[in-house]
């Protein structure tokens, strides 16, 4: 059974990134930038091949991925080069990820809803509103007034509705991803620990491990709600993320002209370190947390 999530674990999150790195792939091809590879995973490479003038990769380290183009990280005269694209095009790129991410979200939440699924509840607001919309049924309050969730309701909906309604159930996610994401520099700074439910890698296998028995819809579920988190993420201007590389965009739509590469590629660095630290407390506290419960 470890063997079983774990593998399942893999193929999520490879799907995940799949998705991410192929919408700055093709809008990159689209936009006429040269792409020079595309990879899953880091470290060492078990496997690559070139076709078409592009190195496709996969590394051991199964987390990740990226595309590297011409001109990316490197000065480059090509016209074909991203240093050398028009402004919007190196935009779209940019943001390509993340929209493949909240698409592939809407997709699969499109698909649940038709067939029927229960709704997503991420925080006491959305019980809260899912018990006056009938779709939590409470038992009777014990001694101290606490009331226990006796059923959760299933949504169906007919596909052009599951469609609209994945939307904005993509949209309640993502709002609350965004909160809790808030809550992280708040929490460090106040209380000098991580706030409680953020999950790293083995924490996503961990949950991946425990909902594997409720079946391939509570699969699918999990899925749509990692790529919306991994969006979200990517969204905020996080140096180092898609959204980091956005914000330094802007700023040269509005000043015209180009922020020094070097000065980028130093922000860049400095907050893929701190990322990495990041992960790696959220790493700590995960382990921490399932081998003491």
């Amino acid at each position: 059974m470890i063997f079983l999530s774990l593998l399942v674990f893999l193929l999520v999150f490879s799907a995940l990134i799949l998705v991410h790195e192929a919408g700055h792939f093709f809008v990159a091809r689209w936009s006429g930038v040269r792409v020079l590879e595309f990879g899953l995973g880091f470290g060492k490479k078990f496997w690559k091949k070139k076709k078409n003038g592009v190195e496709y990769s996969a590394g051991i380290v199964p987390f990740g991925g990226y595309v590297r183009m011409l001109g990316e990280e490197e000065e480059s005269a090509a016209p074909d080069s991203f240093e050398k694209a028009k402004l919007w095009r190196r935009m779209a790129i940019t943001l390509a990820g993340i929209f493949m991410n909240f698409v592939f979200a809407i997709i699969i939440l499109s698909g649940l809803f038709t067939a029927g699924t229960t709704p997503i509840l991420i925080s006491d607001a959305d019980v809260d509103r899912a018990i006056e919309q009938g779709l939590v049924v409470l038992g009777e309050p014990d001694a101290e007034g606490n009331q226990k969730i006796l059923e959760i309701k299933e949504v169906r909906v007919s596909f052009p509705q599951s469609l609209i309604f994945a939307t904005t159930e993509t949209w309640r996610i993502s709002k609350a991803v965004v909160e809790k994401a808030a809550e992280i520099p708040v929490d460090l700074l106040s209380q000098g620990k991580l706030p409680d439910g953020l999950a790293g890698p083995v924490g996503i296998a961990e949950a991946t491990h425990r909902i594997l028995p409720a079946g391939i819809a509570a699969i699918l579920k999990l899925t749509a709600l990692l790529s919306i988190s991994l969006a979200v993420m990517n969204l905020l201007p996080i140096p180092a993320l898609d959204g980091g590389r956005f914000l330094f965009q802007i700023v040269e739509c509005i000043v015209r002209r180009k922020v020094p590469a070097k000065f980028e590629m130093w922000v860049h660095s400095i907050g893929f370190g701190l990322l990495m630290l990041l992960i790696v407390a959220v790493t700590w506290q995960d382990l921490v947390r399932i081998f003491t419960s």
